[in-house]
């Protein structure tokens, strides 16, 4: 997913395929399908809409390097993890607003999805699976994390992307700084539109009946 876009920017395409689909978010497996694409999507076009516009008409040159080909799919997978944390516990949140999940719920339903989704997302890019200190520092999020908080502040809940987004970039610096305003307002751009979609297909009533009937197990999905 991540390595098909770094290969032609036409790949990107399919990335809008998602946008269409209107099925409810009733399951976890159906949950984590849709954080692993929108999140995919979102550092995607985020990360290779900066690339190309600070390089100008030059960017196919560095693209088709193989060194520099190389660090933009290392960053590339680095905001993926980072932006599917950020989406996982907004989408926990949401769901242990409606008061459906039980005592414990919305932090096993992110720490479940946010595995399942990384995995499938990484696997998918023929990227190398993600080492155990990216679900340690997940769980960790998740004991400090406050759940109607994070659900009624939604854009709060984006600002670890939002750096990340500059952080990983191959870009100097110095250009980094002047950048940042216009680079974090993008990604938050792209992020709105994910929240409503979030908001309209997310089934947490469904969600909650699924804990209930035995958790958040890796055979459920």
């Amino acid at each position: 997913m991540l390595r098909k876009t770094v290969l032609g920017v036409g790949a990107i395409v399919e990335r809008f395929r998602p946008r269409f689909e209107r099925h409810r978010l009733d399951t976890p497996d159906r949950l984590a399908d849709f954080l692993r694409t929108r999140s995919s999507y979102v550092a995607q076009t985020s990360l290779y809409g900066y690339l190309k516009t600070r390089m100008g008409t030059s960017y196919r040159i560095y693209f088709e390097d193989d060194t520099f080909s190389a660090s933009i799919r290392m960053a590339a997978v680095k905001l993926f993890l980072s932006c599917l944390a950020d989406l996982t516990v907004f989408a926990a949140a949401l769901s242990e607003r409606d008061g459906s999940l039980p005592p414990g719920g919305a932090a096993a339903l992110a720490s479940h999805c946010f595995r399942l989704a990384a995995e499938r997302g990484l696997a998918e890019a023929g990227a190398d699976p993600a080492p155990g200190e990216t679900f340690a520092r997940f769980d960790l999020r998740l004991q400090a994390t406050d759940w109607p908080a994070a659900a009624a502040d939604g854009r709060h809940a984006f600002a670890g992307s939002e750096a990340d987004l500059v952080r990983f970039a191959p870009i100097v610096d110095e250009y980094k700084e002047l950048d940042r305003e216009i680079v974090t307002n993008s990604i938050r751009f792209r992020w709105r539109d994910v929240r409503d979609q979030l908001r309209r297909r997310l089934d947490a009533p469904a969600l909650g009946r699924a804990a209930r009937q035995g958790g958040f197990a890796a055979t459920d999905c």
